[in-house]
């Protein structure tokens, strides 16, 4: 037997390396590694290859789908079996048995008729397996020549082999196969596209590092879940320097973003292409989508069909069925690579088309994008409607990189105000200011909605430049709002001042969103109640709805801040509808959806709207805020909910090092805030000092994220420096919540300093919490009773509640002051209760203990040498990691000693397993 032949041992070759496995235990199911996005299907495919009287699996999927990576994956558990790989060639099908050409050559001379071959083949197999199972692991059955394909059902049939094999299309396999799948000896696995999730495994494992989600996005949109294409443009994409490694994660550089070229050249789909498929494809990629019949017409049906069996093209199903590439990064990409001459050529041939004239200027974007590519005139109405459509759809740097393309004329206005909404959507003041003094250089010239848009702007970016007042260009506009309707109304002129109350309508819109900003909460309470309309009107235009929008998720972030709550899940429910329909643009979404997830996520009360929330997430495919970093910001603020800090440090480091590069939202302080308070609780002390310069606010951010990365580093401080300080310093910032009315930020932080140890506060926690409603009301109210009157009782319903509403580490830490209280208190039995009813609340969390009250009394420098030193390290090994001499170690343990009630490494080992996150 030559063994390069029948393979036993089949290693993954480099390309499929990302497919991680760990090695299979006795004691586990044969699947159980991080197998990206299949690890169902590799289960069932070994359970039909083993199992007695099975004829084995055939895994149908589209091509990139990954079923060639799951046919190599499986040959690693099938070391117990005689396994032989087989693969179908199109261009081999038309010779007799060319696939099983190097088995047959195995065979003695003497077998020379087609009739003896199945019986020479069948004994062959039998002694070379030596009584194993005989295996067929055939790639692209399909394509097998007829000879080798019944021959292999034959073995099948006879109960020689078993066989696993892999098609796009079943019903083009052998017949034979089709029967045993009829017979149900042969089990079909259909594999699904890879999932956003799967593809972000995917992308990390081949970087060998995490990616933020912006990354990830990014080569969605070109790959989709199609791995070949996604695989090429990751390659494109870091060839480009688009991807780039940033501290511990890879992050994208937003003002790199012409990587056509980099993707195409590296896509084998679709250099594999003919001249005129690939004429197709790129007509398509420019023109957006066709019209089918259109298409159909002027192309060889033939092209199409192959275009669309290796999923490049795909057909949408309408009134008037039309093509289109399969994902909107693919698009761009090949539209990027087409040089101009042949851009030129392609516009002249759309114009051939009835229907695609008219398809493409409904889409001002790609047209001007063609026009540009083709280096044809562009018009300014032209590129104000682009850059009008980018903006409204979330592609900010894409519209500022048209408007840069093009330049601003000087009488250009209506550019430099999209420029303006461009530059403020990345977070770039600079280039913001440059489009202002173009605006603020014709003002005199500018009609009232212009001008009027102008301030607006204006104000958006005087908030990101402090000490500028942001008030003023809108009480500027008010005012002369306000004396242009007198005289429209004086002028008997109906039509302006309807307009003019459309622009007062704006500038209201843009007082409250400053107020927000700025943490005037109850100015919002006062003045938005009553233009709510829950009830959606199906004649409401586009700026009605997204009136609506701004209303009411600005209501909601109040109410939930200041604690009026009692109307929120309606009006949630109002604005779940609103944000569903398809006129609202990404712009307005994504800052209602902000609001309205960190004011729930950060004060409690999360699970109240959640549901609501993710119900559009699931139905929209439109849906804007589940993106970038403002998604990755609200997992990793759950996970420290939940008392995971590891898991949240693993998905806030990638946001913080994507912050630093542009950070839009102003969001970067509470991102590193809260990665600095994950570090106090489960990392070296150099970790946390590391973020420490990224968690500090300042007057450019908003009120929101300066609270709440000041509540994050009291909250580390009290981890790496003093305890008693950093709770005292809580309950001075809830004096201050009150002041400015944000009730439910005065609760946490009454809250957190009880949780640190102040006794100070307990009374004034449970006052505050009785005039409050929610969950973490509810829970502080039990907490605070249960340690005034040192009830064991109400303190457990406080950790159920607390846990009831998805806030782990409060019930984790209620149940903390629980056992320092009774352990104080020696009541053994209240002890034993406590920590049996946190253990059923939070099976996976960290047990408290008695001695992980003294944990806390640790300081950051005493833990990580306490940590070290239960793992079994020598004083001297300590003290060369820290850099710090065995003297200073000893003093160190001699602290931790005392502290913790121990006198051995052996005591010290049981209270402080090595990896806890304490």
């Amino acid at each position: 037997m030559r063994s390069h032949n029948l393979v036993q041992s089949h290693p993954l070759p480099p390309a499929t390396q990302p497919l991680r496995v760990a090695a299979p235990r006795p004691d586990q199911s044969p699947v159980h590694g991080p197998f990206i996005g299949r690890a169902e299907e590799m289960t069932g495919i070994l359970r039909a290859v083993r199992e007695p009287g099975s004829a084995g699996a055939v895994v149908v999927g589209a091509h990139g789908a990954g079923k060639t990576a799951v046919l190599q994956h499986v040959q690693r558990f099938l070391g117990d079996t005689y396994l032989i790989h087989v693969r179908g060639l199109h261009s081999a099908a038309p010779f007799p048995f060319r696939a099983l050409s190097f088995l047959l050559s195995e065979l003695a001379a003497t077998v020379t008729h087609p009739a003896l071959v199945f019986g020479a083949v069948s004994t062959h197999l039998q002694t070379e397996a030596g009584g194993r199972r005989v295996v067929f692991a055939v790639d692209n059955a399909e394509h097998l020549d007829r000879s080798s394909s019944a021959l292999i059902g034959q073995l099948v049939a006879g109960n020689v082999a078993s066989v696993i094999l892999t098609v796009t299309d079943f019903a083009k396999a052998d017949p034979a196969f089709m029967t045993l799948w009829r017979n149900a000896s042969l089990r079909r696995f259909d594999l699904r596209p890879f999932t956003f999730a799967d593809t972000g495994l995917f992308v990390e494992s081949e970087l060998g590092a995490p990616a933020s989600r912006e990354c990830i996005e990014a080569l969605w949109a070109v790959g989709g879940g199609n791995l070949p294409a996604t695989r090429a443009a990751l390659k494109g994409f870091v060839q480009r320097g688009t991807l780039t490694r940033r501290g511990e994660a890879w992050v994208l550089l937003p003002d790199r973003l012409g990587t056509g070229q980099e993707v195409v050249g590296n896509s084998p789909l679709l250099l594999a292409l003919t001249p005129d498929q690939r004429n197709i494809v790129n007509l398509v990629a420019l023109a957006g989508a066709l019209d089918w019949f259109d298409l159909a017409r002027r192309a060889d049906p033939a092209d199409l069909d192959t275009l669309q069996d290796a999923g490049i093209l795909v057909v949408d199903s309408e009134v008037e069925p039309r093509v289109r590439l399969a994902t909107p990064g693919l698009s761009v990409a090949v539209a990027q690579a087409i040089g101009t001459a042949e851009a030129l050529d392609l516009y002249q041939h759309l114009q051939g088309l009835p229907a695609a004239s008219r398809q493409i200027a409904a889409d001002p974007a790609r047209l001007v994008a063609w026009l540009l590519r083709a280096a044809l005139p562009v018009g300014e109405d032209q590129a104000v409607a682009a850059a009008t459509a980018l903006n409204d759809d979330g592609h900010y740097a894409r519209a500022a990189e048209l408007i840069a393309t093009l330049g601003t004329a000087p009488g250009s206005h209506r550019l430099a105000y999209q420029g303006v909404v461009a530059a403020l959507g990345q977070g770039d003041l600079e280039a913001a200011t440059a489009h202002l003094a173009v605006l603020a250089a014709v003002e005199d010239r500018l009609d009232p909605a212009a001008w009027t848009l102008y301030k607006i702007e204006e104000s958006r970016a005087r908030r990101l430049r402090p000490p500028a007042d942001a008030a003023e260009p809108l009480t500027e506009a008010a005012e002369r709002l306000a004396g242009w309707q007198r005289d429209a109304q004086t002028d008997g002129d109906e039509r302006a001042a309807a307009e003019l109350a459309r622009l007062g309508r704006k500038v209201f819109l843009a007082r409250a969103e400053l107020a927000s900003f700025e943490g005037r909460y109850r100015d919002n309470l006062e003045t938005l109640p009553g233009l709510v309309e829950t009830d959606a009107s199906a004649s409401a235009d586009r700026e009605d709805r997204e009136f609506q929008v701004v209303v009411q998720s600005l209501l909601l972030e109040a109410q939930a801040t200041v604690d009026q709550r009692s109307a929120g899940y309606d009006l949630a429910r109002s604005l779940v509808r609103r944000l569903a329909h398809p006129d609202v643009s990404y712009r307005v979404a994504d800052a209602a959806l902000l609001r309205v997830e960190t004011a729930f996520l950060l004060t409690g009360g999360w699970s109240e709207v959640a549901e609501l929330l993710e119900s559009i997430r699931r139905s929209s495919d439109r849906w804007s805020f589940r993106r970038g970093s403002l998604t990755q910001l609200s997992e990793g603020l759950a996970m420290v909910g939940l008392g995971r800090a590891r898991d949240a440090v693993s998905v806030l480091e990638p946001v913080v090092e994507q912050l630093r590069v542009t950070d839009p939202h102003g969001i970067l302080p509470l991102a590193g805030a809260a990665l600095t308070y994950c570090h106090a609780l489960a990392s070296p002390l150099e970790h946390v000092i590391a973020y420490l310069p990224l968690s500090e606010p300042g007057r450019g951010n908003s009120w929101v994220v300066r609270r709440a990365a000041r509540h994050y580093q009291l909250l580390a401080s009290a981890r790496t420096e003093n305890r008693g300080e950093a709770a005292r310093r809580l309950q001075e910032r809830a004096s201050k919540d009150l002041q400015d009315g944000a009730s439910i930020w005065a609760l946490v932080s009454l809250a957190a300093a009880v949780r640190l140890g102040r006794q100070e506060a307990v009374a004034d926690l449970g006052a505050l919490a009785a005039s409050l409603q929610g969950p973490l009301a509810r829970a502080c109210t039990l907490y605070s009773r249960a340690l005034l009157h040192s009830d064991v009782g109400l303190l457990i319903e406080a950790m159920e509640c607390a846990a009831a509403s998805g806030d782990y580490r409060l019930a984790a830490d209620i149940a903390q002051s629980g056992i320092n209280a009774t352990t104080r208190n020696q009541d053994r039995s209240g002890l034993r209760i406590i920590q049996r009813r946190l253990k059923e609340l939070l099976p996976d969390a960290p047990q408290a203990t008695a001695a992980a009250a003294n944990l806390d009394l640790l300081t950051a420098r005493e833990r990580e040498v306490a940590a070290m030193a239960a793992a079994g390290s020598s004083n001297r090994v300590i003290a060369q990691k820290l850099f710090v001499s065995v003297r200073t170690v000893e003093g160190h343990l001699y602290q931790v000693y005392s502290k913790l009630n121990v006198s051995t490494r052996t005591e010290l080992a049981e209270l402080v397993p090595a990896e806890s996150d304490f």
